[in-house]
């Protein structure tokens, strides 16, 4: 990891981050699988908290360094570009890749799984400036437990079945979350017979949701789940469409107090700029690739 990146990660423990990174209070207002919720923890009226923020500027600055030294190993061949080293070749030069066992690519592995556990102890850190808020200003944090930490956007090297055959995949998840079965032998014995818990953001208006992989075995995405409801406007067309003053007065007006930054964010964030979550849930589960657990109701929103 170069000395940028420790730099940027210096200054950033235990913060939230900008774009759709959040921390919200919510509650648990409809419980869809009693075994699962109460293996995680988790009951009807409960108050929660969801955190969404990962790696920062380090983990950004990562990505940055060595998508650079990778992009390097190419050099244009008519309309396409072509790794002579690795024998690969490319329609685009942003589609660079190399292979997991080149020096390269180990760089590369060793440096996300760095950041990824910075990611952790950036939200293990707000996790405690959490329950030291509410302590101040309450008196108790409600005996905040964690119920599950997990990663998105990170590469993980497991076993499939690919074709009939047992294989050995490096998994890129981006834009998508781990969804474990119940019998993996990475599961917490918590969790076995129920599946691994699965985050789904939402909106800052509408709901989240916790998910649960296959009781046992996986899906046919890798053991794949989406991490988020997904967005239906561009942050540009949110921006243009969305008054963040009355967004804020909309939200307070259903009981839901709102805090950012800056008001570009609120606009970008805006319910209507993401797709609908229960509907998106609701495929999910029709898919087999997880299944529905608890819908969470925002009642606050800090975004960074």
């Amino acid at each position: 990891m170069g000395e940028r990146a420790l730099k940027r990660g210096s200054t950033a423990l235990g913060t939230l981050g900008s774009g759709n990174h959040f921390l919200e209070l919510q509650v648990v207002d409809r419980v869809v699988d009693e075994h699962a919720a109460s293996a995680f923890g988790l009951r009807q009226g409960q108050v929660t908290a969801m955190i969404h923020t990962g790696s920062r500027g380090l983990g950004h600055q990562v990505c940055t360094e060595h998508v650079a030294a990778i992009e390097g190993r190419y050099r244009r061949d008519g309309d396409s570009w072509h790794s002579a080293e690795w024998g690969i070749t490319l329609a685009d030069r942003q589609l660079a890749a190399a292979p997991i066992h080149s020096r390269e690519g180990s760089a590369y592995l060793d440096a996300m799984r760095a950041a990824g556990n910075y990611a952790f102890a950036n939200r293990s850190a707000l996790t405690q400036r959490l329950r030291e808020v509410l302590r101040e200003q309450h008196g108790r944090d409600g005996g905040l437990d964690l119920v599950y930490d997990v990663s998105h956007n990170i590469a993980k090297v497991e076993q499939h079945h690919v074709h009939g055959s047992s294989c050995t995949c490096c998994v890129h998840r981006k834009g998508a979350t781990r969804a474990l079965g119940g019998d993996h032998p990475e599961l917490a014995d918590a969790f076995s017979g129920v599946g691994q818990p699965v985050l789904v953001p939402g909106d800052m208006g509408t709901a989240s949701w916790v998910l649960a992989g296959p009781k046992s075995g996986g899906n046919d995405a890798f053991s794949s789940s989406c991490h988020g409801a997904g967005r239906r406007l561009s942050r540009t067309a949110a921006r243009k469409s969305v008054d963040s003053g009355a967004l804020v007065e909309a939200l307070e007006s259903r009981g839901i107090h709102v805090r950012a930054k800056t008001p570009n964010v609120l606009s970008e964030e805006a319910p209507e700029a993401y797709k609908d979550v229960d509907e998106v849930i609701r495929l999910t589960g029709d898919a087999g690739l997880a299944r529905p657990v608890a819908r969470l109701r925002p009642i606050a929103v800090i975004k960074g």
